[in-house]
């Protein structure tokens, strides 16, 4: 051995010429060994010591808690250069700030516009002037955000645009537009006479009906709700739009709505030829599948302009347009069970193109007012709470036209779970929703209970150990969550499964006590409720503590002593 080491005789340890008594040495040893398995045991500790819960990734910056925006048509003659010449666009408002954004369109006039499912896509359709000085009718796609021009299509109506629930079809009142490959069909749905006018189209909430209101100018028949099957556009069912009890010969020449339970049609700007004035139009009610017809009448005004329905299908929202006496015109809501007045508003003018947002809190409609001196017509967009139709502003917009507003979207539901300690701790902060906020967490533990809560964590305890799984469902500001609601034209809502997650969790059977230590007096214990991974990593960094105190100790106290001089 090494003579820095030492050497080991019958008495004990001889190093450097100096001895220890060998029990010295033994307790030493002992000393070293203990300190090192608590050094070691305390290491052990920290490294496995319980992670804590992942913390939640922060939703992207960009495409979340938008404002939805009510995108107008706008069409009006531009005299600036000393000539007529019509100039169209789209403006986009902001419905929470009013700020407003347009893309110009130069001399195409969008005249119906609806967004598709997703919000990332616009459609309108308008005319521009042909190769012939003849106005040539086209259907358009436009990037939602920029209002570029994605593709156009030659289409052969100027009334009426839907697009279907899924995304997969538009329709005009004469035309199918494959949405996929941009193909065309026309047909004459309303053909019973040399003048018939299809004047609007609605899908039914599942998309396989197409409702065509169909309007004979030459007055010998009432006008008629036609149903077609989109798929192959063949005629499925046709309703008269003769309100019962009147006995007058119909002509419709509003819009049509559908409730979102597809049950009920809503239609504006009827009046009875032999009957009542022209300016005497009433709201329409439709049963879709008795064909029953309900009617309130309006006091010399018409309806002209299309019908919302709110999201959860109870409310109508129509504006009258007055003509004669000294009432103003007024924007209405229609109970919808009913067919009574809910609530009017004085509207500047003559307003049209009521829309209802996605959470049914807000309607906006147009108003016009006079030519300008420009050549444009003095117009806006006003809002209204939805409850009692009160003015809540109004933004300048001359030539504005139709409206629509932006579909809601699902949120995507992102759900993690805690060890299952006691009790478990759900996080579903890492959710994102593109537009507005989440409002609503429904909870399912997979145990029987269940919650509702308007923040993303949660904390349950579970009675028994099993393997559970656990689903939270979300709910966004404007309603949305896995269902859809559509009202004929475009989606209200965009609902998707995105909307719900899953986690699984396993909860362990209780741990059994230990038995008793023979000779100990002390029974075997567990550590008490709460101890939990930052507990052992203290008693770890401890054990490692104690551990280093007893080797210095040893050392110090196995050190030769020095011979007397």
């Amino acid at each position: 051995m090494g003579g820095d080491r030492g050497v080991r005789d019958a008495g004990g340890w001889r190093d450097g010429g100096h001895t220890t008594p060998s029990s010295t040495w033994t307790r030493g040893r002992m000393m070293r060994r203990i300190g090192a398995v608590l050094a070691v045991t305390g290491l052990a500790l920290v490294v496995v010591a319980p992670a804590a819960a992942a913390t939640a990734a922060t939703p992207p910056d960009d495409d979340t808690g938008r404002s939805w925006e009510v995108a107008a048509t706008r069409g009006y003659l531009d005299r600036s250069t000393g000539s007529n010449v019509w100039t169209g666009a789209v403006a986009l408002l902001n419905v929470d700030d009013g700020s407003v954004r347009e893309s110009p369109w130069g001399d195409y006039l969008p005249g119906y516009v609806a967004y598709g499912p997703d919000a990332r896509t616009l459609y309108t359709i308008g005319s521009v002037d042909g190769p012939s000085g003849e106005d040539e009718l086209l259907f358009a796609a436009h990037d939602a955000s920029s209002g570029d021009v994605l593709w156009t299509s030659t289409i052969s109506s100027y009334f009426g645009l839907a697009v279907s629930p899924d995304g997969s079809v538009a329709m005009t009142a004469r035309d199918k537009i494959d949405l996929a490959t941009h193909e065309v069909v026309s047909f004459e749905p309303c053909v019973e006479t040399v003048a018939d006018a299809p004047r609007d189209v609605a899908f039914s909430p599942d998309g396989s009906t197409a409702w065509i209101v169909c309007r004979f100018w030459d007055g010998g028949a009432p006008s008629q709700l036609r149903a077609y099957d989109v798929a192959t556009l063949s005629l499925i069912d046709t309703i008269e739009l003769t309100p019962e009890g009147t006995g007058g010969i119909t002509d419709v020449l509003g819009g049509i709505a559908i409730t979102p339970d597809g049950s009920t049609a809503m239609l504006s700007g009827a009046w009875l030829r032999s009957v009542d004035p022209i300016f005497n139009q009433r709201a329409l009610r439709v049963d879709l599948a008795t064909g029953t017809v309900a009617s309130i009448v309006t006091d010399s005004s018409s309806m002209l302009g299309s019908v919302s329905i709110s999201p959860d299908g109870t409310r109508a929202y129509l504006s009258t347009q007055q003509f004669f006496g000294e009432e103003q015109s007024a924007l209405w809501s229609l109970d919808v069970a009913t067919m009574t007045l809910a609530a009017s508003s004085p509207l500047e003018n003559y307003g049209t193109y009521p829309i209802v947002t996605p959470d049914g809190a807000k309607v906006f409609a147009t108003g016009y007012g006079p030519w300008g001196e420009a050549g444009e017509r003095v117009a806006g967009i006003s809002a209204h709470d939805a409850a009692t139709l009160a003015p809540l502003g109004a933004t300048p917009l001359p030539g504005a036209g139709n409206l629509t507003v932006t579909p809601d979207q699902a949120p995507v539901a992102r759900l993690t779970a805690s060890e299952p300690n006691s009790p478990v701790t759900f996080d579903a902060s890492a959710s994102t929703v593109e537009f507005g906020s989440i409002a609503e967490y429904a909870w399912d533990f997979g145990d029987g209970v269940s919650t509702v809560t308007t923040t993303p964590t949660v904390e349950h305890e579970y009675a028994e150990p099993g393997e559970f799984t656990a689903t939270v469902r979300l709910t966004s500001s404007g309603g949305t969550s896995t269902e859809d609601v559509y009202t004929g034209h475009q989606l209200l809502r965009n609902g998707d499964a995105s909307a719900v997650a899953t986690v699984t969790v396993a909860v362990p059977e209780p741990a059994v006590p230990e038995p008793a230590v023979p000779g100990s007096g002390v029974a075997g214990e567990l550590p008490p409720a709460g101890f939990n991974g930052a507990t052992w990593v203290i008693a770890g960094i401890g054990m490692l503590v104690a551990g280093a105190l007893a080797v210095v100790i040893v050392r110090r106290r196995v050190q030769p002593q020095r011979k007397d001089a």
